[in-house]
């Protein structure tokens, strides 16, 4: 139960990362104005966390498909999705640390693309759970869940250098528990 909760926790992170995207950014001082529209950023914060959710739920749809098929290597499969999504969140690792991974919103298509590029982890989680489902049906509700929380505790709290090395060290800390979820499923 340890390990599920973890799990979403780590893919989740990374939607908090995402979360500076709501304010405007003052690149010579590497400071973010978060006194825009809080209902507005609440309103983004709920299209991330519906994002990941949906990207969840679409995997599983696609995973379902031809999964059945790789029955036999079940263990492999879960070890070799979840090193896949322990890579992505690796070189996202570097990039948060440089600042290169700052998304900013200004219109509704840009909060629904992000939505979807911050997915892709969900969605190759997703792609496994005709082998490993943490809380079984209710996995995209709790991702939506945590998603939420998550965007709120980054919108709380100020910009900072400080916040990106903070976020950076946590985005690996993740990606280790996501590529530990994979080992234990060979076990």
């Amino acid at each position: 139960m340890l390990i599920n909760i973890l799990f979403i926790i780590a893919l989740t992170f990374p939607v908090a990362t995402a979360s500076t995207a709501f304010g405007s950014i003052n690149n010579e001082q590497l400071t973010i104005n978060n006194e825009q529209s809080w209902g507005r950023n609440l309103i983004y914060a709920l299209i991330l966390a519906l994002g990941q959710g949906l990207m969840y739920y679409l995997g599983g749809l696609l995973g379902g498909t031809f999964m059945h098929l790789l029955t036999k290597l079940s263990k492999w499969v879960v070890l070799a999705l979840c090193f896949s999504i322990y890579y992505r969140m690796l070189i996202n690792t570097l990039k948060i640390k440089k600042g290169e991974n700052l998304y900013f919103v200004q219109n509704k298509k840009q909060i629904i693309l992000l939505s979807i590029a911050l997915g892709v982890n969900t969605f190759i989680a997703g792609l496994m759970t005709e082998f490993y489902e943490p809380f079984q049906n209710i996995t995209p509700y709790i991702l939506i869940g945590v998603s939420f929380v998550w965007s709120l505790i980054e919108m709380i709290v100020p910009f900072s250098k400080m916040k990106l090395t903070f976020n950076s060290l946590l985005n690996l800390i993740f990606a280790f528990v996501i590529l530990a979820v994979g080992f234990v499923g060979i076990l």
